[in-house]
């Protein structure tokens, strides 16, 4: 006799990440340091430049590197329950 079981993974959990208060609210670390790498690198690109276009453009990539590292670096892996639980437990060959 055959019997179908289906396994029923865990719920998926959420990116647990340090966080700062800033006047109160809990920031993630990563916004935080994204944020004041930016205003360092348009003030410090402005200076030796004089072009506001130029430090628009170099904040914005040094904000976005900072944020989708410290995101990459800092963040627990997101485990999405289902795919994860398949994908670790499947037949091997």
């Amino acid at each position: 006799m055959t019997t179908l079981t289906d396994l029923i993974p865990e719920p998926a959990t959420p990116r647990s990440i340090a966080s700062v208060p800033v006047f109160g609210v809990p920031w993630p670390v990563n916004k935080l340091a994204a944020v004041v790498a930016g205003v360092l690198a348009a003030v410090l690109t402005f200076v030796i430049t004089a072009s506001g276009v130029a430090a628009m453009w170099v904040s914005a990539v040094v904000v976005l590197a900072v944020w989708w590292g410290g995101f990459r670096l800092l963040a627990v892996r997101w485990d999405d329950g289902g795919r994860d639980f398949i994908a670790e437990n499947r037949p091997r060959r």
